[in-house]
């Protein structure tokens, strides 16, 4: 066994590589191989990272940001980062520690799932695997059998009531949203713009960049229909039909809304400049010539009222956070050190 809870019913895991492979296998594959989404907007780490089951992602990417654009296939910041197996493994079996210590101390609070919720998640879970059959058998070559995924469906049904359970009976304040609120102000000013863009691309699908005689052809393209823009031809169509940004084109070129920060420097410059319903000029990137449309701009600090229910979310994340690390460090847990050491993977 990989750890001991002393004075404890816990049954504890006998396989880290079967755990690694499976509950965590997603997170590995996320650290190891960020895909860049579709739409120019950066990965930007969502708060809900503190969820305990989160803790892997937390620990290694808290500090990356990545600039996400179509078509681009590899990041200077992935590329830099040093795969540390060491590092995985003492994290991911911290995490065990915290799910295990958590699930014990839910049981002690008659918190744990019946047989037949479980039984009704388990037969969910079977449904969706046996829909597709390329997840399946990455399954079955992991070993992962029926037995341990009823185990993680029971185990993921315990921490969920425990959560809900901690929520339930927590007790924010006013006062102490209110504090909070003052102490982190600059997090709540809204400093935002809403745009499209029409990119003609500079790089091949590989994110190589084309000749010189290429770029010339992609240039003159891009202030084809930049005239056409400039002269009132609808922009969403225009985007439609000739940017080579497949993540916005189908939607007319639409980013949604995105902070300071979030974008490569040239882009970032010309869309926070323009005004509403202005049209920028040929924009130069890295992967080509952007023509950008504003819509809308934000440009205010939000009041106390605006962000109370965020806030209140926040803290309740943040205490709960704490109460895991409590739990953990109260609890007696001696890891099995010969066998930790066995493991790869």
């Amino acid at each position: 066994e990989l750890f001991y809870f002393h004075d404890s019913n816990i049954n504890n895991n006998d396989n880290l590589n079967t755990e690694i492979k499976s509950n965590n296998i997603q997170n590995i594959n996320d650290s190891k191989t960020k895909k860049v989404n579709k739409n120019y907007k950066s990965k930007q780490l969502d708060k809900a990272n503190k969820k305990l089951k989160n803790k892997l992602n937390r620990e290694l990417n808290k500090s990356n940001k990545y600039k996400n654009f179509d078509n681009i296939k590899s990041s200077k910041n992935i590329q830099s980062t040093k795969f540390n197996k060491d590092k995985f493994k003492d994290i991911m079996l911290d995490q065990m520690i915290d799910i295990e210590a958590v699930c014990e101390q839910a049981r002690k609070d008659k918190l744990a799932p019946s047989e037949e919720e479980v039984d009704k998640a388990f037969e969910e879970l079977k449904k969706n695997i046996d829909a597709d059959e390329e997840y399946k058998k990455k399954l079955e070559g992991l070993g992962i059998d029926d037995t341990y995924l009823r185990s993680q469906q029971e185990q993921d049904l315990t921490i969920q009531k425990y959560k809900e359970n901690f929520d339930k009976n927590l007790k924010i304040s006013d006062e102490e949203m209110k504090k909070y609120y003052e102490e982190h102000k600059a997090d709540y000013y809204k400093d935002e713009v809403k745009a499209s863009h029409i990119l003609i691309s500079t790089v091949d699908d590989n994110g190589k960049e084309l000749s010189e005689a290429k770029k010339k052809e992609a240039k003159k393209k891009a202030e084809e229909v930049l005239k056409k823009a400039k002269s009132g031809e609808e922009f969403s169509e225009l985007a439609k039909e000739y940017s080579d940004d497949s993540g916005s084109a189908a939607n007319g070129g639409d980013l949604g809304y995105f902070t300071k920060g979030q974008m490569v420097q040239p882009f970032e410059e010309a869309a926070f400049s323009l005004k509403s319903g202005e049209i920028s000029g040929l924009v130069e990137s890295e992967y080509g010539y952007h023509i950008i449309k504003v819509y809308d701009k934000i440009d205010k600090q939000l009041t106390f009222d605006e962000v109370k229910d965020e806030i209140k979310k926040t803290l309740t994340e943040d205490k709960y956070m704490e109460s895991i690390e409590a739990i953990t460090k109260k609890a007696k847990v001696e890891k099995n050190e010969s066998v930790i050491k066995k493991v790869k993977f």
